[in-house]
Formats: structure tokens, sequence, C-alpha cells
């Protein structure tokens, strides 16, 4: 398993995604407060991971991550997934698209377990799950579409291919491939929680070894909202096509160096 520091990576409670939804003005105060923890990278949703923090109101972490990198256009983003709770093929295009919609600063951290989903909720290998993920992101290459209006070409679709993943009587059997093609940084980061053992995940998060960062707390005094603020004080955001991927946050390689 990976066992190089990671950079910093703040984690947002659940509770504190659930107040910002429901006030106001929240998710702005939100994207503020991690944007004062100096962390690049933001962990949504790995309070479900923990008996103890799984509790309580919380958002949908896709949506949550959509809405938090509007508001947080230079952070990357990682979206909790577990196998208790969904299918590997749906969390894997929902990731994927949000990466498209993001422009390349999202990936999925993989529990073992959402502790927030029924007791009776099916189990299987989170390490299984997370090896599927990572292959159904590479089934359509973001290179093979070519656009080529002139011969009608769209893509070369001998290069999509399809996964065909058995993993026998307990596992998954998934074929692909995606319906989305890769993203600009070739394919979302692929986290694991500290109880999930696989070689060769992009980074490891959560326990003693590899733990978050805190979200700092609220300021006590009232501060106007971001769409009332002056913007003659803003500094000019960078074209769209300069933004660092979440690779790039993260000092990660490109993933075509990377096996599966």
């Amino acid at each position: 398993m990976t066992t190089a520091p990671a950079p910093p990576v703040v984690a947002v409670p659940d509770a504190d995604l659930a107040a910002a939804a429901a006030t106001l003005g929240g998710i702005a105060r939100l994207a503020d407060r991690l944007a004062g923890s100096g962390a690049a990278v933001v962990a949504v949703g790995t309070d479900r991971f923990d008996l103890a923090t799984s509790t309580g109101h919380r958002l949908d972490p896709t949506t949550a991550t959509l809405a938090l990198g509007r508001a947080l256009p230079d952070h990357g983003f990682l979206v909790a997934v577990a196998p208790t709770r969904e299918h590997p093929y749906n969390a894997a295009r929902r990731v994927l698209s949000l990466d498209h919609v993001l422009d390349g600063r999202v990936g999925a951290v993989v529990g073992a377990r959402d502790h927030g989903a029924a007791s009776t909720a099916e189990q299987h290998d989170p390490a299984e799950f997370a090896r599927v993920l990572r292959g159904l992101w590479r089934t359509w290459p973001l290179d093979s579409i070519v656009g080529d209006r002139t011969s009608g070409l769209f893509a070369h679709t001998d290069r999509i291919r399809p996964l065909d993943h058995d993993g026998g009587p307990d596992g998954y059997r998934v074929r692909g491939p995606l319906t989305t093609p890769s993203s600009r940084q070739g394919e979302p980061v692929l986290a694991v929680w500290h109880d999930v053992d696989l070689p060769g995940a992009d980074l490891v998060l959560g326990g003693t070894a590899h733990p978050l960062a805190p979200l700092p707390a609220a300021r006590s005094e009232a501060e106007p909202h971001r769409a009332s603020r002056s913007t003659a004080t803003r500094p000019p955001r960078p074209p769209r096509a300069a933004r660092p991927t979440l690779r790039t946050l993260l000092g990660l390689p490109d993933p075509t160096a990377v096996t599966a």
C-alpha cells in the first residue's frame, strides 16, 4: 500500500455540509473556511467511514462536491464511496461525470463500509470495488475522440474496450464500458481509506498514519456573502486551461504510467 505522505487534505464534516446547505449563503461561507485551511484538496463525505461520525444529517457527497467545486474553482475534491451503499459502475460513472464538470479536479476515496447504510446492506470486497472503478475509468480514452467534421468521425471506437470483470460468485460482474470518456487528468484519482488494502492506490487517507486536516472553525463575526463582495479587490482567476488538475495538486504521476 502507498506509504508516501500525501499533501494536506481537509475533511468536511457532514454536519457542516448539512448546515451550509440549509443556510442562505452557507456554501460560500463554508468555502471560505475550506480556503482558510491552507489545503488545496477537500475530502467530502468521509464521516460515513467512521462509526462514531456516521450519524446525523448528511448530504450526498457528489451533490455537495458540485456545489463546493463551483465555489472553490482552484481546489481538488475526493468524493467518498463505499461498496455497502452503491455499485461500482454507478459510482464510476458519477465520479467521472463530476470530474468532467469540474474540469479534472475530482477523485474518489473508497472506504470499506458506509456506516450510515443499513446493517443488512450487502457486503463486498472494497479493494475489488476500487479496482473495478479504476478499470471502468480506463475503458474509454479521451484521446480516442477526434470530432472530425470533414470525415464525420466522432471517435476511434476500436479503442473503447469493455472491462469484462468477473469477480466470481461473491464478487462483481461488470462488463462496461462506461458511457463517458476519460477526463483532462486522464482518470479520476483513486484514494482509499486506511481500512482498505489496495496496492497501487494513488493515496491512502485516514487513521493515525494519514490524518485529514480539520476544518477551521467558523468566524463569529458576520461576513458578507461572496456574491455581494466588491469585484475590485478580487484577484483575477486564471484561465480555465491553466487550473491544475487534482493529480497535479497531489503531485501524482500521469495515470497512463500506472497499471491497474
